[in-house]
């Protein structure tokens, strides 16, 4: 293909684009006069002010490829804003992504869940030692047992604001690993125990194949992370299934026979609070389990694999660090 053609595709492209040799900018196109004055000619830093251009030094070095998020300031614009950056070393290209709404709204959903956690926190703990000697105090136990049923919902608000606090503490950078020895079948068997309503309400036969009896792991990492992805597996499980759960020295395999994930949705149940329609349909929940688990697994320093089939099953693998 001709340069003039390239030229013309990348006119196209409505992220800022530069083209360069070495360092100096010998073509832009023209959706960079939106947010950039004109560049050709100049030396790419000393017209482009990053606040973190540690990466695009490295990549140019080397001569690799390099993507990275950096704040630079648009002359346009008048300010800074937030941009996913693309440098590719052949032919060396660089690519402006502006990422500044969903930075914004990022941080918006970050306040808002810091806010939800501070005012929803403390009621609850509240109501739980009230209805405790309401639940003591009565007689009647028909009464007893309606009281056990909002207990059981308290304790479930009180489970979903916890994980938003986590996943709000992991952002902040304020949750701190603290590796232990921790006694593997102990913990599974307590897991289980705290899930076993599920497994008898759907009758699931849970299938364990444990070859560790000890790991070195944040013993609240391993267990949420575990009793969420256990959760998962056992609420969108079909009746009278199984579940197979597989823990050695190099990962952790939980793999069920449910309703599975669409290929669609696959990369999106990750999201905070995001469900897809066939789990609104299958069970309740907060759309939280998932995302608690990405946060807690990257802040342990562990790789997460799923895979899965609709209408077939779902496997998930948290692979320890070597």
């Amino acid at each position: 293909m001709r340069i003039e053609h390239c030229y013309q595709l990348l006119e196209y492209v409505e992220d800022p684009v530069f083209l360069l040799q070495k360092t100096t900018i010998i073509w832009q196109n023209k959706s960079s006069t939106e947010y950039f004055s004109e560049a050709i000619g100049l030396d790419c830093f000393d017209f482009f002010v990053f606040d973190k251009p540690d990466a695009l030094v490295e990549g140019l070095n080397a001569g690799r490829d390099v993507k990275f998020e950096s704040r630079v300031f648009t002359q346009k614009k008048g300010g800074w804003l937030y941009f996913q950056v693309v440098y590719a070393a052949k032919p060396e290209i660089l690519i402006f992504k502006d990422i500044s709404e969903k930075r914004r709204l990022n941080e918006a959903k970050l306040n808002l869940s810091t806010m939800l956690v501070h005012e929803v926190k403390n009621p609850l703990g509240v109501l739980k030692t009230v209805l405790a000697e309401l639940i003591e105090e009565e007689d009647s136990p028909e009464k007893i047992e309606k009281l056990w049923i909002v207990d059981k919902q308290v304790h479930r608000l009180e489970r979903i604001v916890q994980q938003i606090e986590y996943i709000t503490m992991a952002q902040l950078g304020l949750y701190k690993p603290k590796n232990e020895i921790i006694n593997v079948i102990e913990l599974v068997k307590d897991v289980l125990e705290d899930l076993q309503h599920l497994i008898v309400e759907k009758k699931i036969e849970i299938i364990e194949k444990i070859d560790i009896q000890k790991l070195e792991a944040d013993r609240f990492i391993l267990r949420t992370i575990l009793r969420n992805v256990l959760s998962n597996a056992l609420k969108y499980s079909l009746p009278n299934s199984k579940v197979l759960l597989e823990i050695n020295e190099r990962e952790l395999i939980v793999k069920d026979f449910g309703i599975g994930i669409p290929e669609n949705d696959l990369e999106r149940v990750f999201e905070r609070f995001y469900r897809t329609p066939m789990a609104v349909k299958m069970a309740t929940g907060s759309g939280l389990g998932l995302p608690v688990v990405k946060y807690l697994a990257n802040l342990a320093g562990y790789e997460i694999e799923l895979s899965s089939k609709y209408m077939i099953g779902t496997t998930f693998k948290l692979k320890f660090r070597s």
